[in-house]
């Protein structure tokens, strides 16, 4: 039976740096349903989502290949709306394709959450300690070290966006996390590509985890 998976992005859907990497983890026929919260709407739209003071900070790709920041707390009746689409088209699985911190939503359709599955993956991996963490943006550390606290990790934050890439600041930032004995550097984002990761490895002798790779694999396990 052909299984149909829903992917779900904050930015605008289809997610042409993403989603394709997603296909070698998934059976051959399987389609893939992609919608995207910023889909359809207006520049003055998008903007009205940005983060207010207190609020966390989130970002994502725009169909044109720029970027979006938006506020978590303001996108949230949105993603569930997405999901409602999704159990209504009968899919086998949703992912939503953010590695921060979500509520759980409801659905009769299993979701994944990438933070979860994440954190515990790393967490049966490295177990605790020191972990380089590198994010698209230097206003999201606070809730990166709160995130990663929550699972025994001291989180050691750089910036280093993947939609803005400049693979000077990438490298940078890995060169100041190797200085640290951090267990591995982990791409915190799932706009990093295997493309980043191997610049990445290449200067730093940490293990380097990629998170797409992480949430796809074990998503591609349970269809």
């Amino acid at each position: 039976m052909q299984k149909k998976v829903g992917i779900i992005t904050i930015g605008q859907s289809p997610r042409t740096d993403m989603t394709p990497a997603l296909r070698r983890f998934l059976p051959k026929d399987a389609v893939i349903l992609e919608r995207g919260v910023l889909d359809g709407r207006s520049e003055d739209e998008i903007q009205a989502l940005r983060p207010e003071p207190g609020q966390t900070t989130l970002i994502s790709r725009l169909q044109n290949g720029e970027s979006a920041v938006m506020a978590k707390e303001k996108i949230l009746p949105m993603i569930q709306i997405l999901i409602d689409e999704l159990n209504q088209a009968n899919v086998s699985l949703i992912i939503l394709a953010c590695t921060g911190k979500f509520p759980l939503f409801t659905s009769r359709i299993p979701i994944v959450y990438p933070d979860f599955l994440l954190n515990h993956v790393v967490k049966g991996l490295l177990r605790e300690g020191l972990l380089g963490v590198i994010l698209p943006l230097p206003e999201q550390a606070e809730s990166i070290i709160y995130k990663w606290k929550e699972v025994d990790f001291m989180a050691i934050p750089m910036a280093s966006s993947p939609y803005t890439f400049v693979e000077e600041q990438l490298i940078n930032a890995v060169q100041q996390l190797d200085q640290y004995p951090v267990k591995a550097i982990l791409l915190d984002c799932m706009g990093y590509t295997e493309e980043m990761k191997a610049i990445a490895q290449a200067h730093t002798t940490k293990p380097v985890i990629l998170s797409r790779n992480v949430i796809y694999g074990v998503a591609g396990e349970i269809l």
